[in-house]
């Protein structure tokens, strides 16, 4: 048990983890770019490295870049978190699927297949985007079946809480994550509702760290979601003010980040396909853009960092199983 001191002393903390790894890094703690004999990163024994990936709708696209450049520096992470259609790109580096792989796959999907009204007051049905996950998984894979542990944030509309799932079925667990209010339908879970996880928690950097990571590279591929809308159509409305919500949380959740890497998509449509070519070079300069601070990172020896005491103080949320339960078997109303 903790003493009285000790919560509120944890509680109190900022946890900005730039400022606290720049404090550790120092040329005692430093394993100055260890590569094998291939050129590729040796990362350090005591490093957890978790990859939280954001939200952004087809902004997604960028992800491949990034897939692309850790592959040539032979970096993996040790746990995933995925929110909307970083939940989808989550699952398939968890799946073990390359950058490769994952763009021959995009190159076959058809928008139509996912979003197929274009009707406010008629939602497409959410279940297309777990169908087309089981074509490309060519199963309805599950959680345990992954080679690198995943958690995907959704939140539970009936009571407007978070929702991390870490059991079950992917595709479905992801589609619920995906389903952005006005545009898809929720996703039925159990006793539950899934909507878009970016209405509680944009880019999940907190998750991946509670998930045992001791560092965490967040990845937004939406930076401009919160710059609101010049037109008056209804659906450009609503995904605007959708917008402006889900950046409010943003800045907090990103402090349990070590490093940050925002793709330059800002001139793509987040709806609308653009220049899968140039995006993907996006997320593949940003990391590389990146590298020595990545390897800086990864290289060093974490210090015990305060968030192992101040977890057990958070504001626990309900990790789902694949009956829609707690992990205690309790129902979640």
């Amino acid at each position: 048990m903790f003493s009285n001191f000790e919560k509120s002393f944890c509680l109190k903390v900022n946890f900005n983890h730039k400022k606290h790894m720049a404090n550790n890094i120092g040329a005692g703690n430093m394993a100055w770019f260890k590569k094998k004999n291939d050129g590729k990163i040796v990362k350090n024994k005591k490093v957890k490295l978790g990859f939280a990936f954001g939200g952004g709708a087809l902004r997604g696209l960028g992800y491949i870049g990034v897939f692309k450049a850790f592959e040539e520096l032979g970096i993996k992470p040790d746990y995933i978190a995925g929110t909307s259609v970083g939940s989808i790109f989550g699952a398939l580096l968890a799946g073990g699927f390359t950058s490769d792989q994952v763009l021959e796959e995009m190159k076959t999907l058809k928008f139509r297949d996912i979003k197929n009204s274009r009707f406010i007051w008629k939602p497409s049905n959410a279940e297309n985007i777990e169908e087309v996950l089981k074509k490309v998984f060519k199963k309805d894979i599950m959680f345990s079946e992954l080679q690198i542990p995943l958690s995907i944030v959704a939140v539970n509309i009936r009571n407007g809480k978070e929702v991390i799932i870490t059991s079950g079925s992917v595709a479905k667990a992801s589609s619920g994550s995906c389903a952005l209010p006005g545009i898809f339908t929720p996703v039925v879970y159990g006793d539950m509702h899934l909507m878009d996880g970016g209405l509680k928690n944009v880019v999940p950097a907190d998750v991946v760290r509670e998930m045992g990571a001791n560092v965490v590279i967040a990845f937004d591929v939406n930076r401009t979601r919160g710059i609101g809308t010049d037109s008056l159509k209804m659906l450009d409305v609503l995904k605007g003010s959708l917008g402006i919500i889900m950046q409010a949380n943003v800045e907090k959740k990103l402090e349990d980040a070590d490093l940050i890497l925002m793709p330059n998509l800002d001139r793509f449509s987040a709806s609308k396909l653009g220049d899968i070519d140039a995006m993907i070079k996006a997320g593949y300069d940003v990391v590389m853009n990146n590298k020595d601070e990545i390897i800086r990172l990864i290289s060093s020896r974490p210090k015990l960092k305060i968030y192992k005491l101040a977890r057990k103080y958070r504001n626990a949320r309900l990790k789902i199983n694949a009956k829609g339960k707690t992990e205690d078997e309790k129902p979640v109303q």
